[in-house]
């Protein structure tokens, strides 16, 4: 009784209303972020720092941040978060100058660090919930919220080719957002009587292991394996952020577009992650190291086309083999945490994005300052490289008797 007078007060869907607001807000900046420094004349090398800029500071301000957010609670951290966020942005109406949007983006970073993190946290803190199914719509409201987020996108700047207005209204998303943490954003606050109960019934199912964990357990995964997936992606979707819109620019195309074939990617790479969490491990070691291999000649026909449904054609492709990868990556990183029975190789799935996105795109955006096609041929190299490294430690991750 108690369980459903708690499942009642406590509100879910300020969670997701939260996570869909910044989910469609943050594709309008990244994407017009190169498109429009680099019509004002900036170098590409400095694009890449400015489009990368936010993933410096929250490859480690989730970890910093951490301990405060324990002690200040989930409620006042998510708030604290997107008041300083909102501020932020707000600089955008002062001046757009390239040094100051990038020191912008620096405090937004290590200030987001307060963000996910605690409506994550807001639900796993809760026993009283199916954790799965909460996370599943959780995932399901981001992954929604990015795809409406590069259509809403594609529609405005199909009016003007000059995007500074996208940075004018981003900062209201924001906004809105610290509103609804202030009116409606819940710390959990579970009863003791309650926590005793729940705790006494999951220390009863504690020994029951299902079959798909059986088969989790079976193999022993090297840490590397993950890591080189995890880097793969992060140069592939160095293509969508920095070097498609600066390629897409020097054809002639509309910035619209450039939101279009991004949309068809994540749309793709959302089908394929799905289907790669519903394979077993043994699947996906074949399939995943098969994918690499295609996947790091993908990009070199980007060179040679100039025709915008090839592209599209081209952008689902790489979003499908992205989904793949990105799926296998997090299948073995849960793998490890269930095997070694810890929670850690989360957190360091979490900095391997943020760090291996940061190096991808300020090692594109040198490459691309002298040619935009070396950037992609780079890119290419650099993936065909990881797969050759992958399939050496591959023939590691063998299935092992397991004792009960």
């Amino acid at each position: 009784m108690m369980n459903e007078s708690y499942k009642q007060s406590w509100r879910f869907w300020p969670i997701l209303v939260l996570s869909f607001i910044f989910g469609f807000s943050s594709p309008l900046i990244m994407i017009a972020t190169p498109i429009y420094f680099f019509q004002q004349g900036v170098e590409i090398k400095f694009i890449g720092l400015l489009t990368t800029a936010i993933t410096i500071t929250y490859t480690f301000s989730p970890i910093i941040l951490n301990k405060i957010s324990d002690r200040v609670g989930r409620r006042k951290s998510v708030i604290i978060s997107m008041v300083g966020a909102s501020i932020s942005q707000l600089l955008f109406y002062i001046t757009l100058d390239p040094i100051v949007f990038f020191i912008e983006r620096l405090f937004e970073g290590l200030i987001l660090g307060f963000f996910f993190p605690n409506l994550m946290a807001s639900i796993s803190d809760n026993p009283t919930i199916d954790h799965q199914k909460y996370l599943a719509r959780f995932n399901l409201s981001w992954s929604l919220a990015v795809i409406f987020g590069m259509l809403f996108g594609a529609i405005l700047s199909s009016f003007s080719s000059n995007l500074e207005f996208i940075f004018y209204i981003s900062p209201i998303f924001l906004i809105l957002n610290t509103i609804i943490a202030m009116l409606f954003f819940q710390d959990p606050n579970i009863p003791n009587s309650e926590v005793l109960n729940i705790n006494s019934t999951l220390n009863s199912n504690a020994s029951d292991i299902n079959q798909e964990e059986m088969e989790m357990r079976k193999y022993k995964i090297p840490v590397i394996i993950p890591l080189l997936l995890i880097l793969a992606i992060s140069m592939g979707s160095g293509n969508g952020s920095l070097l498609y819109p600066v390629r897409s620019e020097i054809l002639g195309f509309p910035p619209s577009t450039t939101y279009l074939v991004n949309v068809i990617g994540t749309f793709a790479s959302s089908v394929s992650m799905y289907l790669a969490s519903l394979l077993s491990i043994k699947i996906l070691k074949q399939i995943s190291i098969i994918t690499l291999f295609f996947y790091s000649f993908l990009f070199i026909f980007f060179i040679f086309n100039k025709d915008f449904f090839v592209f599209l054609t081209l952008f689902m492709f790489s979003g499908f083999f992205y989904g793949i990868l990105y799926g296998t990556a997090s299948k073995l990183f849960m793998t490890l945490n269930l095997v070694k029975k810890t929670s850690k190789y989360s957190s360091i799935s979490e900095s391997s994005i943020g760090a291996s996105f940061f190096i991808t795109q300020i090692f594109l955006g040198f490459i691309a300052d002298i040619d935009i096609a070396l950037g992609y041929a780079a890119l290419s190299l650099t993936i065909l490289i990881t797969f050759f490294v992958t399939l050496f430690f591959i023939r590691n991750m063998r299935e092992t008797k397991i004792t009960l």
